[in-house]
């Protein structure tokens, strides 16, 4: 789909596209009218945990105590392959119309004028163009096996697991252990970095936006000028952060369970990627903040200037010494409109410097923590901890 129901300009559909999507569709893991979300994430577990299992089995290292971490207590292995890599799948559903229909918004709620619909236009074909690019898709998976293989040379295998074996200072990799490195890992960095991609070409759309002369309008209700929906729509990037938080969650636990780490010493790193995280799936929403500052700015002179002289009129009529009126005070609207007056200087003044409420950045940051919440299990019981959770909800 890549026409508006609403008007007659091209969607910003992120996830219909490019290479691998070519390939989905060829092997029918696709249709034209359903991304079969289903299908697709068991046909990832098929690719990546089946055959790790397999040859788990063959090679006697699934269960057991031929090794130290057998496959299936592998908590990184549940938590990447079953969890986070179907749901990096999975939102593609919720991530691709989102966007389109925020895109189509620009049009739909008159902050593109129509001597800029052409820009408009161009400005969503460029993103297309980003999306189709071979060479982008390419260059991911060229950074994808580089960083598995920068990765295997700096592992340090300090007891036998079902992918690694020590021997003296280096390592043997196991059957499953070079499916691991060499298929799944750069499989599961790669769609990783496409999703980085995509919020680059969302970000990229959204700075195009403001090259053109919007309308935007400093008494709007969602106290963003007219461009809530931007940091509405950028709320559900934080399903691409559970998925990675997914990953690591799972990559911690296997530290605290078989490195005997306490959950305590990985504080400040969990504190530091939640920053770096959030960080960077905000970046976007910061190309608004000279913007929505200048027309907070004006909106305040403006409505200011146009209070006072209201204001002032009010005062002289209902106020000052005036001769006797005609007009009752009960029922006027006068005082109506001295309210509505204030309701809208009152939205200006609440206007924050980027396009969103307090719940996206909240939605991103429970979303880097809320897997960690299980490693809290190492420390103390269950009950205990539905206890806290309880008293912290409550």
């Amino acid at each position: 789909m890549t026409e508006s129901a609403h008007t007659d300009h091209p969607l910003l559909f992120l996830t219909e596209g490019g290479p691998t999507y070519r390939i989905e569709k060829s092997l029918r893991l696709i249709s034209e009218r359903s991304p079969r979300v289903v299908r697709r994430a068991c046909f990832s577990i098929f690719l990546t945990w089946i055959p790790l299992l397999v040859l788990c089995l063959l090679h006697g290292t699934a269960l057991g105590h031929s090794v130290e971490v057998p496959f299936l207590r592998d908590i990184a292995a549940y938590a990447r392959f079953l969890l986070a890599l179907p749901l990096l799948l999975f939102a593609e559903t919720i991530l691709g119309p989102h966007i389109a229909h925020a895109s189509a918004h620009f049009i739909d709620s008159g902050l593109v004028l129509k001597e800029d619909y052409k820009s408009f236009d161009h400005a969503v074909y460029q993103g297309l163009r980003g999306r189709d690019s071979a060479a982008a898709e390419g260059i991911f998976l060229l950074l994808a096996y580089a960083g598995a293989y920068i990765s295997l040379k700096s592992l340090a295998i300090p007891v036998a697991t079902w992918y690694a074996i020590p021997n003296g200072t280096t390592f043997i990799l196991t059957p499953a252990g070079w499916w691991f490195v060499f298929f799944c890992v750069p499989l599961f960095q790669f769609l990783i970095l496409r999703w980085i991609w995509r919020l680059f070409l969302w970000g990229q759309f959204l700075w195009r936006m403001l090259q053109l002369h919007l309308e935007l309008i400093p008494t709007h209700p969602d106290e963003s000028a007219g461009l809530g929906f931007v940091g509405e729509t950028h709320r559900f990037f934080s399903v691409i952060l559970l998925a990675v938080s997914i990953s690591m969650a799972g990559v911690l636990g296997n530290d605290i369970v078989y490195g005997n780490i306490p959950l305590p010493h990985f504080a400040s790193l969990i504190v530091i990627y939640v920053i770096i995280c959030v960080g960077i799936f905000l970046l976007p929403l910061t190309i608004f903040v000279p913007t929505l500052q200048q027309t907070k700015r004006a909106g305040l002179y403006k409505y200011g200037s146009l209070a006072t002289e209201y204001t002032s009129s009010f005062d002289k009529k209902w106020i000052g010494t005036m001769p006797p009126r005609e007009e009752s005070l009960l029922g006027t609207g006068d005082i109506q409109s001295l309210a509505d007056l204030g309701n809208s200087y009152s939205f200006i003044e609440k206007m924050g410097l980027m396009p969103m409420d307090h719940h996206t950045p909240i939605s991103l940051i429970a979303a880097c923590l809320i897997p960690m919440i299980p490693l809290l299990l190492t420390m103390m019981p269950l009950r205990d901890l539905i206890k806290m959770l309880i008293k912290f909800v409550l």
